[in-house]
């Protein structure tokens, strides 16, 4: 199946799904679900296949909820449902050993025993998994009997000593000399089999702590996808455990192949960590990686024997270093067209490694010394595995290392690289972003200052909490402010947390947004997540995808390379009644557009007084409440509905170009359940519309139609595209396409702004306007919505001055109102065409409501077109008043009551 290109929840659930399904399938371990019945009885709710042929019953035969007590003899029963009923007690998973007899053979097995419990905390399952460990038992049992035969060997050779003569004294020695050979051999293989136990009960304890945070974590919460990647990598080593000692059998014997598979060097080095994050975490270690720019996305190659070396080396690395980083480092040599020389290097800060020892160093079931092996554990087959691994695939693997200091393992792999590879992410340079990046790790701030080089991003680099706060203080000054911080947590002196909360303190509604850099403790950072003194958190180490797709999801920013845009899904929403509370027409014309599409019957309203009497007089499903209006603004009405005694849950989302975290507080505050920012991002709408109509329906569960947004181009929109001030493209895109959305914002914007340019009394953008800032904001956001980005710029750094009460030049204002005149006149080319033969004495109002009146009925756009001929006819006339009250009614999308209201004129007019 193709994946998708971005992240996509559904998909992700289901790909999770799948391979615990396959794993059920599949695994020769016994996996099982015992559901917990009334009275303290258990029933087998289903086993998977391996468990069923273990129990001797059909493997595709359904059993469900089958009772225990009638499958099993009563004594072991009982001894099953105690194991049950101490798991249920202890209330998290356990881990016990069990012994059975089967075909006269004896089994043993650990099992893993998960109790479940209901919303109520009830009991309700009690999940399973069994693994045989019956070889290991035996090799235990092997060296028990091997250490009786000793004693055996030592009565036996006591009696020898004491009756034979001397030659019997030497064959005695002879047997001293074998014995002593023969308990160095069991003691190096008992060595062996509690390492290895040892080492198999480590992933355990990984796979029961993640199971813990996932389930103290709420089933919608973005840790719990990590967590549950993290338990799927951590029981790969338990996997790879085994496996080492598979491989190094069948390298022994030589059956061991390599295969040539399409795999992905970021997704490769992403599990390598994955699977070593927590032995890190538990050292405080900093995991740095570090890819080379050079390296191909894709490369041809065996993936999981590459990260079988990596993991060995790097577990390695964390288990012999106490404090520093491990660096992880991928560099390549082209050695044709189609083939390169990997280059992996692992570096630790670590003990070191001395010329004696490295000499021994890649020999099996041997270490540093005996020493180390007491002190660090392990089974001393990794490094041989790893060597035997690099010459299989035709590579080699040097070390270099000083006692104290640390070791640098290198590994050099010849591979292909496949023809097709990805394009290069990039973000568009008309949206260049300045960031500040604050990490106290020089390498780590290097690398991720180069990653954001790749993508167009500016970097400045500090080391310290202290120097970001300087830094941002003198870009403030400058004018040039950093749009975003890339904030490292655990740093010396004072940490990521407490800079974030200074400079929030010290810079308020103007502090850039602050995305927390951390490998450690990400649900400490989760509080500040939420009373917004942190916008996002991003997991240490850093690589390219991540950063991208974070910087994707912070700025709302979609990749280039994606040539094919996929439209979002619209749901069709015509069971609801939404009331609209805006007063700039060109934002509200903006959300009607969009609502349109979804079918949502919508009500409007230009100020909070005006929502509030339409309350009083109908329910409605939702409010999409504006913030910033006159009269009354959307936190007063909000509040005075949150009093009303309605009756009925009325959700009111905010929906506004106030985007700070103090914002959405205030919001919040007074009663509103979300927060939508403004330019209007579509998608957002769209599912947040889902979340609190659909999803909040009692006992109806309408179905959610997909419709296809249809884009569009005519004659108008060619010319919008040939006007050079106007980023038409970025601005349609934006719009999900929806042509018709673009034109009707930009004939408002050209209507709207030619009448405030046209009259002076209006004191538009002059130092003496006394709501210049809210001008200003208006400007700005209209300004975006149709690519206007000159006067957007401008209008940022204005209203950066006005907020901060600096000065304000007029030249700054003149040069807006300069622009804007060049833009309204490009615009007069491509709405002033209606033919003037519309417009002469002959034609009459009539014969122009004639032709308005099918178009009405049609709700078609292109009766925007006879507003001027509208206006002209009935200027100076009774009927001015009615022309105004029908083009409001167009303006604001209820054609139906404009064509009422044309109808009515038709027949007031004389001649009728």
């Amino acid at each position: 199946m193709k994946l998708n290109e971005l992240f996509d929840q559904e998909e992700h659930d289901f790909m999770i799904k799948e391979c615990l399904f396959q794993l059920w399938s599949h695994s020769d371990d016994l996996m099982f679900i015992v559901a917990v019945e009334e009275n303290g009885e258990f029933s087998l709710y289903d086993n998977n296949a391996a468990s069923r042929i273990a129990m001797g019953i059909e493997p595709n035969k359904i059993y469900h909820r089958n009772r225990i007590r009638d499958m099993f003899p009563e004594e072991i029963v009982e001894g099953f449902y105690r194991t049950y009923r101490e798991a249920i007690t202890s209330r998290k998973p356990i881990s016990i050993e069990q012994y059975t007899v089967n075909d006269g053979k004896d089994l043993f097995y650990n099992t893993l025993l998960v109790p479940i419990f209901d919303e109520q905390d009830n009991p309700a399952f009690i999940c399973g998994i069994s693994h045989e460990t019956t070889k290991i038992k035996t090799a235990e049992k092997m060296a028990v009997e091997a250490g009786e035969k000793l004693k055996e060997y030592n009565v036996g050779l006591k009696q020898i000593n004491d009756n034979l003569d001397a030659k019997v004294r030497e064959r005695t020695a002879a047997l001293e000399l074998a014995k002593a050979e023969l308990e160095e051999a069991l003691e190096a293989k008992s060595s062996f089999v509690a390492r290895m136990s040892h080492e198999i009960r480590t992933p355990i304890n990984a796979v029961i702590g993640l199971s813990d945070l996932a389930l103290n974590t709420s089933p919608n919460h973005k840790e719990q996808q990590d967590y549950l990647q993290k338990i799927r990598d951590s029981g790969d080593i338990l996997l790879s455990l085994v496996n080492n000692v598979l491989d190094f059998s069948k390298i022994e014997a030589g059956k061991l192949t390599a295969e040539s598979v399409c795999f992905s060097t970021e997704k490769l080095i992403r599990t390598t960590v994955n699977m070593n994050v927590f032995g890190a975490y538990a050292k405080k270690l900093e995991l740095v990686t570090d890819i080379a720019d050079d390296i191909p996305e894709y490369l041809l190659g065996d993936p999981l024997r590459i990260q079988q070396i990596l993991v060995n080396l790097v577990s390695n690395a964390i288990k012999f270093t106490e404090s520093g980083s491990i660096v992880i480092r991928l560099r390549c040599n082209k050695l044709d067209g189609e083939n390169i020389l990997l280059q992996c290097e692992v570096t630790d800060s670590g003990i070191g490694i001395s010329s004696t020892q490295l000499e021994q160093l890649f020999c099996p079931f041997t270490q540093a010394d005996n020493s180390v092996t007491r002190v660090y554990g392990g089974t001393g087959l990794g490094l041989t595995i790893t060597r035997q691994l690099c010459e299989l695939m035709n590579g080699e693997i040097k070390v270099e290392s000083d006692v104290g200091k640390g070791s640098t393992f290198t590994v050099l792999l010849p591979l292909k690289v496949p023809t097709l590879q990805p394009k290069n992410a990039a973000i568009d340079s008309a949206n260049m972003l300045k960031a500040l990046v604050v990490d106290d790790h020089p390498l780590s701030r290097d690398i991720l200052a180069k990653l954001l080089t790749n993508f167009g991003i500016e970097s400045t680099c500090v080391g310290s909490g202290w120097e970001a706060i300087d830094a941002i203080q003198q870009s403030d000054q400058s004018g040039v402010a950093f749009d975003v911080v890339f904030m490292d947590w655990q740093m010396p002196g004072i940490d990521g947390i407490e800079t974030s909360k200074k400079i929030k303190n010290l810079f308020k509604e103007l502090a850039p947004p602050i995305l927390m850099i951390s490998a450690y403790e990400k649900h400490h950072i989760q509080p500040h997540l939420d009373t917004g003194i942190i916008r996002q958190f991003i997991e240490k180490p850093i690589g390219k995808s991540t950063l991208f797709d974070a910087i994707n999801q912070f700025f709302n920013i979609e990749k280039m390379a994606i040539s094919n845009k996929k439209i979002a899904p619209i749901p069709q929403l015509s069971d609801f009644h939404i009331l609209l509370v805006e007063d700039n027409l060109i934002n509200q014309q903006v959300a009607l557009g969009y609502l349109k599409s979804t079918g949502v019957q919508v009500d409007c309203a230009e100020n909070g007084k005006i929502a509030i009497d339409k309350i009083k007089g109908t329910q409605y499903d939702l409010i999409l409440m504006d913030i910033q209006m006159p009269v009354m603004d959307g936190l007063t009405a909000s509040a005075i509905i949150r009093g009303m005694d309605l009756g009925y849950e009325l959700p009111i989302i905010a929906m506004t170009a106030h985007t700070s975290p103090e914002d959405k507080e205030k919001s919040l505050s007074v009663g509103m359940n979300n927060h939508i920012p403004k330019p209007i991002p579509s998608d957002l709408l769209y599912k947040t519309l889902s979340n609190y109509l659909i999803s909040n329906k009692e006992n109806s569960k309408p179905d959610v139609e997909l419709l296809p947004v249809k884009p569009a181009l005519n004659d108008k929109l060619s010319m919008l595209f040939k006007i050079s001030s106007l980023e038409a493209g970025k601005a349609i895109d934006s719009l999900k396409d929806d042509t018709s959305i673009y034109l009707k914002i930009v004939r408002s914007f050209w209507t709207q702004y030619t009448s405030l340019l046209e009259d002076p009394k209006a004191r538009f953008l002059t130092l003496d306007n006394r709501n210049l800032l809210n001008d200003i904001h208006s400007l700005k956001s209209n300004a975006a919505y149709i690519g206007a980005q000159d006067i957007f710029k401008d209008c940022v750094v204005i209203e950066r001055k006005l907020l901060k009460n600096e000065y304000v030049d007029g030249s700054l204002l003149d040069a807006v109102i300069s622009k804007l005149s060049i833009l309204l006149t490009a615009l007069d080319l491509v709405f002033n065409q209606i033919e003037y033969k519309d417009f002469d004495s002959t034609t009459n109002l009539k014969s122009t409501l004639r032709k308005v009146l099918p178009l009405l009925e049609q709700s078609d756009f292109k009766v925007e077109n006879y507003f001027p001929a509208l206006h002209h006819k009935s200027m100076n006339t009774q009927y001015s008043e009615d022309i105004t009250q029908i083009i409001q009614n167009i303006t604001d999308i209820e054609y139906e009551q404009a064509a009422k209201l044309v109808r009515q004129l038709l027949v007031k007019l004389p001649g009728s």
